[in-house]
């Protein structure tokens, strides 16, 4: 049996320390949470989140984030962040586990996971939380720590509080637009590597508020 066999059969038989071993086991032979296809396939198969290349942090924490999470690349996750994907349903007569998870014994359907996206590049501070109906979190966003967001962020848009407001964007809007388009992070670490200058020093970021008559999440 070879190394990404045997860590998925220890994640999807054992529970506890066997689950840490495969965990372990799949980061150690192939470059770390950062670059693991393993530890990806791990948390697509049994936690229903698909996470990108580079992506590291609390991606990789079991059940932080709900199933139907896709996450980008180079995104950076802080270890306590939390997304969910599933809510109490609210409209029924009772919200109690007992009557919308399969899990508990009682009811043999699960309700439907709604879908959230989390762009490449994407920073999700300490203590953030993303709300379920949340769907979309646009590429180059920041949530500050502590936020709780309630709706959708726009690309390259810095989210604090609660509840969650846009304060400002990273850049001015020719330069959000300049790197939507060029999207680097389709690319290797080393195709970056030549121009490792562009990403190290300040695109002067905008301190402009919100687009007037754009909603703040």
């Amino acid at each position: 049996m070879d190394t990404r066999a045997l860590a998925l059969w220890l994640y999807g038989t054992g529970r506890g320390s066997a689950r840490r071993a495969a965990v372990r086991l799949a980061t150690a032979t192939e470059g770390g949470e950062f670059l693991s296809s393993t530890l990806r396939e791990i948390f697509r198969t049994f936690h229903g989140v698909e996470i990108g290349l580079h992506t590291h942090g609390g991606c990789f924490v079991p059940h932080a984030f709900g199933r139907g999470t896709t996450i980008g690349r180079y995104s950076s996750i802080a270890r306590t962040a939390f997304a969910a994907t599933l809510d109490h349903p609210m409209d029924r007569k009772s919200m109690h586990g007992y009557f919308f998870n399969p899990n508990l014994g009682l009811v043999g359907e699960e309700r439907e996971y709604h879908s959230l996206e989390i762009g490449n590049d994407v920073w999700l501070g300490h203590n953030s939380i993303i709300q379920a109906g949340v769907s979309s979190i646009g590429d180059g966003a920041v949530v500050g720590a502590g936020a709780v967001v309630a709706r959708d962020v726009p690309p390259y848009a810095v989210v604090v509080g609660n509840p969650g407001r846009v304060v400002r964007y990273r850049f001015s809007p020719d330069t959000i637009r300049d790197l939507l388009v060029e999207r680097w992070w389709e690319r290797e670490l080393d195709e970056l590597g030549p121009d490792l200058t562009a990403f190290t020093r300040s695109l002067e970021p905008s301190e402009a508020p919100p687009p007037e008559g754009r909603p703040a999440p």
